[in-house]
């Protein structure tokens, strides 16, 4: 089939960047179609690895007539179970999305198969299923049971969203077959009494070239004006003006042709809509309550564009990021089925048309200084990453290149950048955590549960940026080398086991981060390994030996199932255990008694005896230490110092206390 050429010309770099060259046609399309829709709900999600990427394209054999399923938690298209309980245990309240794509590489809208993807969504969608399925559909399956059950139903914000995707490359008409088709699975999902009404699209060729362009950020927005104003003119700012407006106008630009929220808008912002908090909820109060004071209660929104044309009490906008008003935006979507509310909502918008790389960069800071708090959403704003990825960005090019994408879309304006060649931050935690702080185990968890465990350890900015350099280089050779086939795909999903594995063999017992001469040297053993292609390739085929031959010892000596390993921290043990040929081995590093953490004093007081006691910074809290473990320092002026010290536990207490603090 020729495909039209703007949309061809897309497919054509999306198959290089992906390497999907030689597989056939109608599979990559397919598998780009899958890729651009969900990049419309969450443009990060493919980020950096094909994990992701290969469990949300199901089509093959036992694919129940569809091409994609994602489900999504808050938002965040989620990976497996795990991941799943990390992010309801983490949120007081959650929205569910279940969205089902099939696509046909041809013209035309079929009545057959189209019959054939509505059964299989009926189907993954009731409490049993009747037909075949495979391995990775029973995976999700398992997710959506797991979302739907008494213990998760209390916490839902709403019933789940159910939304398919039918694609053809052909142009719709409105067929009354498979419109019936539709009423009638939206009166079957409804019996269920579970799912909102489902939500169906047709996408033809000009609903798929909106996705794409809307993906890209490539469109304009008629917005009319209660009243504009320019601002003062700054060198590289081509115009600039205050805009008011009301928030159904805004809407405009919010909202796709699919009718969800527009994500690629709010790529340069610091964090993603927060839910249902205090300020949220607030701004939501005003705008049904006291709509008329909305302007006054209210900070607007600052949107950077490629230009704008005033004309007639309208403006035309090119092109817009919002880099400020994320929250405020999301509310107002929130109502965007409720026109006649939103027309009594003023808001005031910041519009600045720019060119300027760096002038958007201050206008992001500058704007969202005031809300900054430094959790998990704010982690890639701290100086330890921006001065990773400069430590990467001069480092990589000796060995292969690759880039730290700490924003979202970061390097998308670079075509020659390959997908595989940019990781995000939950890469590098998973990594960093699997290969030199021994817990593969864990890297299915979700990257802020992993912030939280491993809060006193990671990023912290005493520690040298080697460690965290070669472990991601180390996740590349080994991706590389299961995309190339050059290793079974059977331990893919063990991959970051090997990456321990791999570190072990060369270079011994993993070092205390923290020291940096030691993970310096430990880290250029691995490195130089990592240099020479034959040699990493071969020790990467003798971490596939060891784990095999562990593997045996746990199935065949211990009596123990060897399904689940991949989440077990004993057989993590017993894999270190027989790198090391030692006795008993544990990798808990959260509270190691044995383990050597840093951290600065924050606050010196003195006891009831008129001895120096303090804390140091840790989380969850800071911790307590007494001038009895703290020999030969001077207390009186400590505060601000960087120490080095031991945990204990008071065995009256229970509480954790540091020593050997120096």
């Amino acid at each position: 089939m020729n495909l039209e050429p703007i949309i061809n010309s897309k497919f054509k770099k999306f198959r290089e960047h992906m390497e999907l060259l030689k597989i056939a046609d109608g599979v990559a399309f397919e598998q780009y179609v899958n890729y651009s829709i969900l990049k419309s709900h969450q443009p990060d999600a493919f980020n950096g690895d094909s994990e992701l990427f290969n469990k949300i394209n199901i089509g093959g054999s036992l694919d129940m007539g569809i091409d994609g399923i994602a489900i999504k938690l808050n938002d965040i298209i989620i990976r497996d179970i795990d991941e799943a309980k990390d992010l309801v245990s983490k949120f007081p309240r959650v929205s569910i999305e279940f969205i089902f794509i099939q696509s046909k590489y041809k013209s035309n809208f079929d009545k057959g198969e189209f019959n054939n993807f509505v059964d299989g969504v009926r189907d993954f969608l009731s409490e049993k299923q009747r037909i075949p399925h495979s391995d990775e559909i029973k995976e999700l399956i398992q997710i959506k049971d797991y979302l739907i059950s008494e213990n998760v139903v209390y916490k839902w914000a709403d019933n789940p969203k159910v939304r398919l995707y039918y694609v053809v490359m052909g142009k719709w008409h409105d067929s009354k077959h498979q419109l019936a088709l539709a009423d009638q699975l939206k009166d079957d999902i409804g019996h269920l009494n579970t799912y909102a009404e489902p939500i169906i699209h047709f996408v033809d060729l000009t609903g798929f070239k909106s996705i794409l362009d809307s993906n890209d950020n490539n469109f304009e927005v008629v917005i009319n004006s209660i009243d504009t104003m320019p601002l003062t003119s700054v060198n590289g700012v081509e115009n600039s003006c205050l805009l008011m407006c009301f928030a159904n106008e805004l809407n405009k630009l919010l909202k796709t042709n699919e009718g969800i929220i527009r994500k690629s808008l709010f790529d340069d912002n610091v964090r993603d809509f927060q839910g249902d908090n205090t300020i949220n909820s607030e701004i939501d109060k005003t705008i049904v309550t006291e709509p008329e004071k909305f302007a006054l209660l209210n900070n607007g929104i600052t949107i950077v564009c490629e230009k704008y044309i005033p004309s007639n009490r309208q403006l035309t906008i090119k092109n817009p990021q919002i880099v400020n008003g994320c929250q405020t935006s999301h509310v107002i979507f929130k109502h965007s089925e409720n026109i006649t509310a939103l027309e009594k909502v003023p808001l005031i918008i910041k519009v600045i048309s720019t060119q300027s790389q760096e002038i958007t960069n201050q206008i992001v800071r500058g704007t969202n200084r005031q809300n900054i708090v430094l959790d998990e959403a704010f982690e890639t704003t701290k100086p330890f990453h921006k001065e990773l990825e400069e430590f990467i960005n001069a480092l990589s090019p000796d060995y292969d290149r690759f880039y730290y994408e700490r924003r979202s879309k970061q390097y998308d304006h670079n075509p020659s950048i390959s997908q595989f060649e940019k990781l995000n931050l939950r890469i590098i935690i998973h990594a960093f955590v699997s290969m030199y702080l021994n817990h593969p185990h864990l890297s299915h968890r979700h990257e802020s549960k992993l912030l939280d465990t491993f809060g006193n350890i990671l990023f912290k900015d005493f520690q040298s940026k080697l460690p965290y350099f070669t472990s991601s280089l180390a996740f590349l050779k080994i991706e590389k080398l299961f995309r190339k086939q050059k290793l079974s795909k059977e331990y893919y999903t063990f991959k970051y086991h090997l990456l321990m594995i791999f570190r072990e063999l060369i270079a011994g017992s993993s070092p205390n981060v923290n020291n940096e001469q030691i993970v310096d040297e430990h880290s250029a053993l691995i490195l130089k390994v990592l240099k020479d292609e034959t040699k990493s390739d071969d020790f990467f085929q003798k971490a596939i030996e060891k784990f095999d031959a562990v593997r045996q010892i746990w199935g065949n000596q211990l009596k123990r199932s060897i399904h689940g390993i991949k989440d077990n921290k004993d057989f993590t043990d017993l894999l270190i255990k027989n790198l090391r040929n030692a006795g008993q081995v544990t990798t808990d590093l959260v509270d190691d008694p044995d383990y050597i953490y840093k951290g600065r004093i924050v606050k010196i007081i003195k006891d009831r005896y008129g001895k120096h006691c303090g804390f140091i910074e840790r989380k969850p809290e800071n911790i307590f230490f007494h001038s009895s473990s703290a020999k030969g320092m001077d207390l009186f002026n400590a505060e601000g110092k960087l120490v080095s010290y031991k945990v204990s536990t008071n065995p009256k207490t229970g509480q954790l206390l540091a020593v050997d603090v120096e």
